[in-house]
């Protein structure tokens, strides 16, 4: 069921790089017992991402792993997709949308482009 979504909280880097994404993601994996799955294609970093969207976050432009710490779901009326570094590798977020029409990796990528302006 698609409802209106607010995240809070903070995005830890965990892994740095394509590779350190994948070392990260595969040793995650490892510790939890997960496989990847066939269609996965060997896509250690989006199984991670996928099973654990609200623990781990990747970051396509910077190839960056963010370990996500939500703080609390909120409950307000308009959209809000906000993002600020608060510390080397730690980048604390604001999340409000209605998930029917976008995701929260979608959002996420979307907060942390936001960083860059």
């Amino acid at each position: 069921m698609s409802e209106t979504v607010h995240y809070r909280g903070r995005a830890i880097k965990v892994a740095t790089g394509l590779e350190g994404s994948k070392e990260y993601a595969m040793s995650v994996l490892r510790e939890r017992k997960k496989a990847v799955e066939d269609y996965y294609n060997g896509n250690v970093i989006e199984c991670l991402c996928d099973n654990y969207y609200k623990e781990f976050f990747f970051h396509p432009k910077t190839n960056n792993i963010y370990r996500i710490e939500s703080k609390n779901d909120v409950d307000v009326y308009e959209d809000i997709i906000e993002a600020k570094i608060i510390d080397e590798g730690v980048i604390e977020y604001e999340l409000k949308y209605y998930n029917g029409g976008a995701g929260f990796s979608e959002c996420m990528e979307e907060a942390f482009d936001k960083l860059d302006d």
